[in-house]
């Protein structure tokens, strides 16, 4: 979900046309970039930083993998984990 909400971010914005047209106007270029990359900093910290946190807890033997795909896939990563917790009410699941 982080990297499908950048990419809508990236294709649907002016400002990307702006930096592009003024590449070489550093104020500018890095003006255009600022609400940019803050946005993104607070998708991936809401989305993608719990489902990390909780990939690589409840899987300590694969914390790696886990983690990555949390990363790419948090919202679906977040989901199976609250089914499986929650609903299905696995006894030995992430403890």
């Amino acid at each position: 979900m982080v990297v499908l909400s950048t990419s809508i971010l990236m294709l649907n914005n002016s400002k990307i046309i702006d930096n592009i047209k003024n590449f070489n106007d550093n104020q500018r270029f890095l003006q255009n970039n600022v609400y940019i990359m803050f946005y993104l900093t607070l998708l991936l910290m809401v989305t993608a930083l719990p489902a990390v946190l909780v990939a690589m807890e409840c899987n300590k033997k694969n914390k790696i993998m886990y983690g990555l795909l949390a990363f790419l896939f948090s919202d679906i990563y977040l989901l199976q984990w609250s089914i499986k917790k929650f609903i299905l009410n696995k006894s030995n699941y992430c403890k």
